[in-house]
């Protein structure tokens, strides 16, 4: 059972969201949202809502499955297992075109949640104070600290604007971002310290410092525990925090492409205030006390805890506690791509950061974008995680934008292409899903928009067809006269 449940866990990061491939792909609005130079390729667009979002876990399936669950969980990778997620919903965009200069507006919401749990704290849960061989060590410290848990929700508010030059391409997009809600624990210090007496008891100590803190937009009128909502559209945009996303490509030659962002820009500081808080702060000393209830104690259990009990409600103090905070979600972008001749098929490096409530990180990719006309984009990337505030194995992406009839387009894709699920064969024959040992996430994004393409492309592709027509005069010419 205690292997199901973890297996499970790991099981839970199927999810949606990858959108790191939209950086260097032609004609999606989408793109915007993370590259503020995007090449659109549009003269006017209407994006529909579209989703990405990411649940990554802090493990692989391969840590918790496979063999003996002790000694897979003593040799874990992390100091802490959980899950984290991310899901960014694209309500609306739209934007036009005038000669070299874009113009746009859109509106999206960004949803953080994610619990984490010491790996000491899983272990302690499992198997109590007993040490690798299975023997209890009643001289036990166990340090949980790294146990934390966030919930953040915020809306945003774009208004961007792009300008073409001959090689450059400049764009700003400025956001005004409301925090709906956001509830965050965490811990300085936590943790259990037993010490073995000698005769069969030993002394607990429970030891805390940490503060839980929940805070909601006055404009939002949220009553947790009435299951009420009072909606102010006026006054959440009165606390909005302004920030500011800047990017640019310059086509150093024909062939090479390089590029560069920064979005998440603070314009000021937005104070905010907990509705409520909640601080641990203290020490719990026990003296007495037998691992082993078969032990004849004089100490009367039921006593015991609910003595227990009361010492930890006298931990939890109701004062600010200085956890939660509200900042833009950042993120830094590099790039440099290789272009073929004819522009169809592209190769680059890419480095990014990305920061955010539930998940940090940098990481390296190597890209592949494929032009196959309008009507066919196909990307796909290598990606190598660098740091990260959980462990990240490397993914395989792929993405693709399909264009439909009448102006629209489906974009679609998975980050997780070498962590899917694959049916087996077991050695009674039976069909089973197997689950590969690098799977600690399931990725995919979704998304669909409108838009009449820029006349250049068509300006650029006659130009070459006219100019390929000359070649070909010219040559035939030239065989004629020899």
């Amino acid at each position: 059972m205690k292997r199901f449940w973890l297996a499970a866990l790991s099981l839970a990061s199927a999810s949606l969201g990858a959108q790191d491939l939209l950086y260097a792909q032609r004609g999606n609005p989408s793109a915007l949202l993370v590259n503020p130079a995007a090449d659109l390729d549009a003269r006017i667009w209407l994006a529909l809502p579209s989703l990405h979002a990411n649940l990554q876990a802090s493990f692989a399936a391969g840590d918790v499955l496979g063999d003996d669950l002790g000694t897979l969980w003593r040799q874990f990778p992390s100091e802490s297992a959980g899950i984290r997620s991310q899901t960014d919903l694209n309500l609306f965009s739209m934007g036009f075109k005038a000669k070299k200069t874009t113009l746009w507006l859109g509106a999206s919401l960004n949803l953080d949640a994610g619990i984490l749990l010491d790996r000491d704290l899983v272990g302690f849960a499992l198997w109590g104070m007993k040490d690798a061989s299975g023997q209890v060590d009643l001289n036990y410290d166990g340090n949980f600290s790294q146990t934390s848990s966030i919930l953040s929700a915020r809306s945003n508010l774009h208004l961007g604007i792009q300008r073409e030059f001959k090689k450059l391409r400049l764009g700003a997009t400025l956001n005004a971002s409301q925090m709906l809600a956001q509830a965050q624990l965490g811990f300085d210090s936590l943790g259990l310290r037993s010490t073995d007496r000698g005769n069969g008891f030993n002394d607990l100590l429970l030891y805390s410092q940490g503060g839980l803190a929940l805070t909601t937009n006055p404009g939002v009128g949220l009553d947790i525990f009435n299951g009420t909502l009072d909606f102010d559209a006026q006054e959440a945009l009165s606390n909005s925090l302004w920030s500011l996303d800047l990017g640019g490509s310059y086509d150093a030659s024909k062939r090479w492409r390089l590029a560069a962002s920064v979005q998440g820009i603070p314009l000021g500081t937005m104070a905010i205030e907990q509705d409520s808080a909640l601080r641990f702060d203290g020490r719990i000393p026990f003296s007495g006390f037998s691992y082993n209830s078969g032990i004849d104690t004089s100490l009367n259990p039921g006593a015991y805890f609910d003595s227990l009990l009361f010492q930890v409600r006298s931990l939890a103090q109701g004062s600010p506690v200085g956890l939660s905070s509200f900042s833009p979600i950042r993120r830094v972008d590099l790039a440099a791509n290789w272009r073929s001749p004819k522009k169809i098929h592209q190769l680059g490096l890419h480095y990014l950061a990305r920061s955010r409530p539930a998940l940090s990180y940098q990481a390296l990719a190597a890209e592949y974008h494929g032009f196959y006309g309008r009507r066919l984009q196909l990307s796909a990337s290598y990606t190598q995680p660098l740091t990260g505030s959980v462990a990240m194995r490397p993914s395989l992406s792929v993405q693709t934008t399909v264009r439909l009839a009448a102006g629209l387009a489906l974009n679609f894709g998975t980050s997780s292409a070498n962590m899917l699920p694959q049916p087996v064969t077991t050695a009674n024959g039976d069909l089973t899903v197997g689950l590969p040992a690098n799977l600690d996430r399931l990725n995919a994004n979704v998304g669909l928009h409108w838009m009449l393409y820029d006349k250049s492309y068509r300006k650029n592709a006659k130009a070459r067809r006219t100019e390929k027509k000359a070649a070909k005069k010219t040559k035939k010419a030239a065989k004629a006269s020899s």
